[in-house]
């Protein structure tokens, strides 16, 4: 696409382009600076060209991002339209990389570690669910791991609101005939009924991307692999994943009977809501990712567990 900014150009007499972060076809992503405050943003920008219907949708369901303020969350700041028509939307900017990046590394988490990534972006998701947003296009890469002053992993899940375009998403456009794992993107992680047809999706694809998720995170490959859109379509639609628990034997079996939920082609046989998700996978992890899963289920008005009563000595 043609580049709507450079670095050295200000948009709306605020924030100073520094560098470009990175852009495609569908749309370009500066680090830029607050004229006035010195301070550190990123900038997504859709192309010139994007038809009138997406850029409105943009501007829309950025605006309605901006009340999201929770910890796990890349927060929206501002929101707006360059003087060519360009809708844009600044976000914080964040020091980190994409789980995905680890994963390239190490192929797969042990499950405590698992369980804490996935509960952290629960606790996201049911922020964003709770306001009405849907992400559509949870992926690894949607997953940046930063640290705490504290020192800790801290889970930021990006583009809430602002989802990026899934590979095919254009009008005329089958993809490539064949496209390695990485080119696939957030398809590899997408619900049935976000193949089957273009019409806007609920909560429930979000959850079907979160067990997507989980499942490369736990067993080192996502559900479903496929050499081209159109293969990895047919097969989310039709075909069954490889039990987790015969690629690695260590996953609880609670565990593997939530993943398989999220993965289930009908949405309503799916966890009901990202809270009802969040708790069947607690038992399984950690101090703090119990909490994190009472934190969600919190956010929608869950019922909660009975906490276990402390024994007399």
């Amino acid at each position: 696409m043609n580049a709507p900014v450079i670095a050295g150009d200000v948009i709306a007499e605020q924030y100073r382009v520094d560098r470009v972060l990175g852009g495609g076809g569908t749309e370009m992503v500066v680090a830029a600076s607050h004229l006035a405050r010195g301070q550190r943003v990123a900038i997504r920008l859709l192309p010139g060209d994007c038809t009138p219907a997406r850029a409105e949708r943009f501007l829309r369901e950025a605006r309605a991002a901006m009340q999201l303020k929770g910890e796990h969350v890349a927060r929206v700041l501002d929101v707006g339209q360059l003087g060519s028509g360009v809708p844009y939307a600044v976000t914080e900017y964040l020091d980190g990389r994409g789980l995905s990046d680890l994963l390239r590394e190490t192929s797969q988490l042990d499950v405590p570690e698992a369980l804490d990534c996935v509960l952290q972006a629960c606790v996201a998701i049911a922020e964003a669910h709770a306001a009405g947003i849907v992400h559509r296009a949870l992926e690894p890469a949607s997953l940046l791991l930063t640290t705490t002053p504290e020192g800790a992993t801290l889970v930021k899940v990006l583009d809430l609101g602002i989802a990026k375009e899934l590979p095919g998403a254009r009008e005329g456009d089958g993809g490539d005939p064949a496209q390695p794992r990485e080119a696939l993107g957030a398809a590899l992680y997408m619900a049935p009924e976000q193949v089957r047809s273009s019409q806007p999706v609920d909560a429930r694809a979000d959850i079907y991307s979160l067990g997507a998720i989980l499942y490369q995170l736990l067993t080192g490959q996502p559900p479903f692999e496929a050499s081209s859109l159109a293969d990895l379509a047919l097969r989310v639609e039709s075909a069954e994943p490889a039990l987790p628990s015969a690629l690695e034997p260590d996953i609880p079996p609670a565990v593997e009977r939530a993943l398989l939920g999220c993965l289930a082609k009908d949405p309503a046989r799916r966890p009901a809501n990202v809270a009802e998700l969040a708790l069947a996978l607690a038992p399984h992890a950690s101090a703090t990712g119990q909490e994190r899963a009472q934190r969600a289920a919190r956010m929608l008005g869950a019922t909660l567990p009975p906490r276990p009563r402390a024994s007399l000595p």
